[in-house]
């Protein structure tokens, strides 16, 4: 099996220490006012305990090309204008000393060709009669709509987000809300419910979890952080109103195409692999993946017998192991007006939040729900779970 090593960014933060004045008592002044007496030192905060059950690398896909192409998207600012020089003033003198007018004896320069204007390319993909040039596909702040005949008008926070930190909702989460593995699908979710998540991701009750290097997790806090309530509320009212498209397909499987992490996710680069227990979810096509089609469907690789366990685990709760989905989730798991649908969704993403309730990582009141759910489960029980899930339709 071949493994992956992710890169981790250590962040450092900087005390800033304050000094006290000290006063001299001079002869004959008055004795000085006590000090107050001192406020017990803070005690330090505890460090975080460690996950109960590890985040595994796979989970979190990091191709550096991405990494980077990312971050520079993200601190990308317009250049300034340029400014034209001033004309020089001309001053008083014969034509010899006038730099400005031309010397007959000698011959004119040739004048420089104009450089030419590279023209970029016009992209599509399949089933759009749209065409982006690349730049505007990866430009944050201008979701390409590959299907603007698919969706109501979007609100600009969805279309456009507010620089300089709130990315366009549809650029991540497609402007049809469908979503992709390393994010969630916003499509149909509760307006209520979506409301909550922006708000507990702006709060801290929803915390970033895998690597810091993880971009999809971090860049989701910052954007919460910058959101003002009516932005919260418009995107909420409009992914809300959107629907579900069948998204990510589960196969079950030993061996498997050689895949390796690209743009968030895995891509197949020839060869074959045991995927022993782990779970990959694999763009068959990494160019549609890239430029933000809305329309592909997932390849989701799970090991043999993950659907038929998780089935049990789902819809019997396995002898007292895990909650029964339909308890909250309802018939067909399609959710009710404040709790989510969670068939048809992103296998890995549906893994991580299940790890993430596990590991205390969402701490709001209704993630509480969760707990008796995840309690007694185990990594290879979550992956049953998630192929399960993701195989229904949505």
């Amino acid at each position: 099996m071949t493994r992956y090593p992710l890169a981790a960014c250590l962040v450092v933060g900087a005390l800033g220490l304050h000094g006290l004045d000290a006063f001299a008592q001079t002869p004959g002044s008055p004795a000085p006012a006590k000090p107050a007496a001192a406020k017990p030192a803070t005690p330090a905060s505890k460090p975080p305990e460690p996950p109960k059950i590890p985040y595994p690398e796979w989970l979190f896909p990091i191709d550096p090309d991405a990494l980077a192409a990312a971050k520079k998207a993200l601190k990308e600012v317009p250049p300034k204008p340029e400014v034209p020089p001033k004309p020089a003033v001309k001053k008083p003198g014969s034509a010899k000393s006038d730099p400005a007018r031309p010397d007959p004896a000698k011959p004119e320069p040739a004048k420089p060709e104009p450089a030419k204007t590279e023209v970029e390319e016009l992209l599509s993909i399949p089933d759009s009669d749209q065409k982006y040039t690349l730049k505007r596909i990866n430009d944050p702040f201008n979701a390409p709509d590959w299907h603007p005949e698919a969706h109501i008008p979007m609100p600009d926070v969805v279309a456009k987000g507010r620089k300089p930190k709130v990315i366009a909702c549809g650029y991540c989460h497609t402007p049809t809300g469908q979503g992709r593995p390393e994010n969630s699908a916003l499509a149909g979710l509760p307006e209520a419910y979506i409301r909550e998540q922006l708000r507990d991701f702006r709060s801290g009750a929803r915390q970033s979890i895998g690597p810091e290097d993880y971009l999809p997790s971090r860049v989701m806090h910052t954007v919460a952080a910058a959101l003002t309530d009516e932005e919260i509320d418009e995107s909420a009212k409009y992914f809300a109103q959107q629907k579900l498209a069948r998204r990510v397909w589960v196969v079950e499987s030993i061996n498997i195409p050689r895949a390796e992490p690209s743009d968030w996710v895995y891509k197949e680069v020839g060869g074959s692999e045991d995927l022993d227990e782990r779970m990959l979810e694999v763009a068959p096509d990494i160019v549609r993946h890239q430029r933000r089609d809305d329309r592909m469907q997932y390849t989701a690789y799970a090991p043999p017998g993950s659907l038929a366990r998780g089935k049990r685990l789902a819809t019997t709760g396995d002898k007292g192991k895990t909650q029964i989905c339909a308890t909250c989730h309802l018939a067909n798991l399609k959710g009710t007006d404040k709790v989510p649908p969670i068939a048809g969704r992103s296998p890995t993403y549906l893994l991580r939040q299940l790890l993430a309730f596990k590991n205390g990582a969402r701490t709001a009141e209704a993630a509480a729900q969760m707990n008796p759910t995840v309690e007694k489960l185990e990594l290879q029980d979550m992956i049953d779970l998630a192929a399960y899930v993701a195989s229904l339709y949505p």
